[in-house]
């Protein structure tokens, strides 16, 4: 992720400079600060990719802007040590005076100087610099970090409930990558979160766990989670109910052998994935408040099936195949009694992220039941359990009880 700092006292200035950062690059970081002493601090404890100043800058917060005090100021960053020099600088001015030799001045330093309010050729500037450090940065797994990887199987319906949030979604495609990656942000707590959202080439566990490792590795995410669709066991689900998976395995693993009298077998000997348990105690806490519930449905316009809507932190198995057979879903429930979903990726997401290199993210499976792996199965429901499931995430990533 690219990150700025603009050191201006004029908001209009500001605000120009934000609007063209965000369209030109998604999930963009921008810090902003007033004086030449925050900035100074700004560069001591951050690296940033980019720094535009302004020409005309106080001192501190009490002083009068010096007509070359972002001169000044950069004079300063490049003889403290312990400053992070930026790879780009960029002075702005609205000032009418002395930009000639302002801008040989700047020239002298490294940094260009364009006038703010004069024609477009500095907006085109900064596109371009934005573009082409996206561009460098893209091609290594580093420099992207964000607070929150959404991963889902299917782009529809699963990817698109989770588009469908309102996280001002913007698209971005890089070189030599077949992803195609949604960067995302909101509000908590007076501060911004990160969000990128990305769907796998296709079902199963090998896609979703290779997907996982690299989004891992190439954003850094803090929190890893996979939405979606499942089939539920009838017994103890309905439809949409929102199943966050604790634990979860692969039903697969095991050996097949004959019993005693030639007949096959199969014995399981699964290893299974647990929720982090300060994760569990915030998924409870949501299960157990009404409003959580009223705030799902009333968010959907579509028809609802029969049956109360659930959340249950629950068992969660994960396999190869697609089950549309009541016997072959009847053999996984006997691996654990409280079985409460069948799926085909869950385990792997999570089994990446517990073999990712520290700092590694926590990992969350909530997926939502859409049929019950029989023979009546069918596509009625899914985009009413991809967005509950989308949604139940989006309100846990907003708990004031999840720290992010």
């Amino acid at each position: 992720m690219i990150k700025i700092l603009v050191v201006d006292d004029e908001i209009s200035k500001l605000q120009e400079v934000a609007a063209i950062c965000e369209d030109t690059a998604p999930g963009i970081s921008i810090t902003h600060v007033a004086t030449a002493v925050a900035a100074r601090k700004a560069v001591r404890l951050d690296k940033y990719d980019v720094l535009i100043i302004d020409l005309n800058l106080p001192d501190g917060l009490r002083d009068k802007p010096q007509i070359e005090g972002g001169l000044d100021l950069l004079d300063l960053l490049l003889t403290d040590v312990n400053c992070r020099l930026p790879a780009d600088i960029m002075f702005i001015t609205a000032r009418e005076d002395n930009v000639d030799a302002a801008r040989t001045k700047s020239a002298e330093r490294g940094a260009v100087l364009w006038q703010f309010g004069h024609g477009d050729e500095w907006k085109s500037y900064l596109r371009g610099r934005l573009k082409y450090l996206m561009t460098r940065l893209g091609r290594t797994l580093d420099g992207f970090p964000v607070d929150i990887a959404f991963v889902t199987a299917l782009q529809s319906p699963e990817l698109d409930a989770i588009l469908a949030l309102d996280y001002g979604w913007k698209t971005k495609i890089f070189s030599g990558d077949p992803s195609t990656y949604h960067f995302g942000s909101f509000e908590k707590t007076g501060e911004m979160v990160r969000v990128v959202a990305v769907s796998a080439p296709r079902k199963g566990m090998p896609s979703a766990a290779s997907l996982s490792a690299k989004i891992v590795a190439l954003f850094k995410p803090k929190i890893l989670i996979m939405t979606g669709i499942c089939a539920g066991i009838a017994s103890r689900t309905n439809f949409g109910d929102i199943i966050v998976a604790d634990p979860a395995w692969d039903y697969g693993s095991g050996k097949r052998a004959l019993d005693s009298n030639r007949s096959p077998v199969f014995q399981a000997a699964a290893y299974q994935m647990s929720l982090d348990p300060n994760i569990r105690q915030v998924v409870n806490e949501l299960a157990r408040d009404p409003a959580t519930m009223q705030s799902i449905r009333s968010g959907w316009q579509g028809n609802f099936p029969q049956g109360v809507l659930n959340v249950k932190l629950a068992p969660m198995a994960s396999g190869a195949s697609v089950i549309a057979d009541d016997a072959e879903a009847r053999s996984v429930t006997l691996q654990h009694r409280e079985l409460a979903a069948i799926e085909m990726e869950g385990y792997a997401v999570m089994a990446a992220v517990e073999s990712a290199a520290n700092p590694k993210p926590l990992a969350i499976v909530i997926k939502s039941v859409c049929d019950y792996a029989d023979a009546e199965k069918n596509d009625d429901w899914q985009a009413y359990a991809a967005y509950t499931s989308a949604a139940f995430a989006n309100l846990l990533l907003k708990s004031p009880s999840l720290e992010l």
